[in-house]
């Protein structure tokens, strides 16, 4: 399999969502070689959680903000290979490659007892992407760099860059 920019751009937009995200955190590597199966792990985060005044329960898995900070973060790879197409020449984005996020949204919003929407979470993801996008090709050059990463490395990298 051909590693592919859209590929570093898809997961970069993940992790660095996530990274910024009130209440989710990386927590597996970010592997290009599996792209297409989701290989950017997203967790809850307890310490963003507490800071958060929230309860670090399986009640935080459907409270409707963590719920919605979620869908988010999945909404983001896809986000960030669209702004990637715009801004670089050749570059196609890959809706196909992000169903198994928007599948995954769609269940964590309906469990919140929430509508799925993933244009407005599309939305939101974009505005933060758009304002962290150095971040975001910084992190996508990374991974295309050495193709797997693990978290500690990625939250890093993050943490220097950004």
């Amino acid at each position: 399999m051909t590693i592919k920019r859209e590929a570093a751009f898809h997961e970069a937009g993940h992790a660095v969502t996530a990274h910024r995200s009130r209440f989710h955190a990386i927590v597996g590597p970010i592997n290009l070689a599996d792209y297409g199966s989701g290989q950017a792990y997203v967790s809850l985060s307890k310490r963003k959680l507490l800071a958060a005044g929230k309860s670090v329960s399986q009640a935080a898995a459907v409270d409707r903000e963590v719920a919605i900070d979620l869908a988010v973060v999945l909404a983001a790879g896809l986000v960030a290979e669209r702004i990637a197409a715009g801004r670089e020449a050749g570059l196609t984005p890959a809706p196909a490659c992000a169903a198994p996020d928007h599948k995954l949204a769609a269940q964590i919003l309906t469990g919140a007892g929430l509508p799925f929407d993933i244009a407005s979470h599309e939305e939101s993801a974009g505005l933060l992407l758009e304002q962290e996008w150095g971040l975001v090709t910084a992190l996508a050059e990374h991974l295309l760099r050495h193709v797997s990463l693990d978290p500690l490395d990625d939250i890093d990298f993050m943490d220097d860059h950004g």
